[in-house]
């Protein structure tokens, strides 16, 4: 079976009777502080539950070619951090739909909206933590705007906590004054934030550690 990382072919490869042996070993040779991103077998990317069925699966003897791509973990963060950027600069155009759908009293179509945009904010929560394991650092300690990012997120939660309460009691004027005054400048700080904290994480085992990395 040929098998190659980033376009490079190995050679001397152990041998192992399952994909994720497989993956272990090169992950230990040749590897270092990168991470495999893409697993393509015979030229078929694998998705990430195609991935998992495989992973504990013996490798079928009939697979002639496995190619594998990696990423340095910052520029994987890094890149990851610009995504949700975008999509909170995305959640900012939807707020003022939202609260004129409140505001009109069509409390049904809004809180569809709002649903997803708090699943969005949960996201972003376990992105930050995701991260930080991937670099071994808390990313709640990095700065944005002379604060550390925990003191954002105490905001944050705050907010999320009043936003609740005026879904349960269907205060609808609190609801649409919460999102027009509140959470479309949170989108734009939070868009701010992310593509600041993608900034201080430059690419290369040699990149100087951001302010809390550890």
């Amino acid at each position: 079976m040929i098998i190659t990382l980033d376009g490079r072919r190995l050679t001397d490869v152990p041998s192992a009777d399952h994909l994720q042996d497989l993956l272990e070993r090169i992950r230990g040779t040749e590897l270092g502080d990168r991470l495999i991103i893409s697993v393509a077998v015979d030229g078929q990317v694998l998705d990430d539950e195609q991935l998992r069925t495989r992973l504990g699966a013996p490798l079928p003897a009939e697979v002639r070619q496995l190619d594998l791509r990696s990423s340095d973990r910052r520029t994987l963060v890094a890149d990851a951090l610009r995504g949700l950027a975008l999509e909170f600069g995305e959640a900012a155009e939807a707020q003022q739909a939202l609260a004129d759908q409140f505001g009109s009293g069509a409390f049904g179509p809004a809180l569809r909206g709002v649903g997803d945009f708090i699943a969005l904010w949960q996201t972003a929560q376990r992105a930050l933590a995701q991260c930080g394991d991937l670099l071994g650092a808390d990313l709640t300690l990095w700065e944005h705007a002379g604060r550390p990012v925990r003191a954002w997120l105490r905001e944050l939660i705050d907010k999320l906590n009043e936003l609740r309460g005026a879904l349960e009691t269907r205060d609808l004027v609190l609801l649409a004054d919460l999102l027009r005054y509140e959470f479309l400048p949170l989108c734009g700080t939070w868009q701010a934030l992310f593509d600041d904290l993608a900034a201080q994480c430059p690419a290369g085992p040699t990149a100087a550690a951001p302010a809390g990395a550890v």
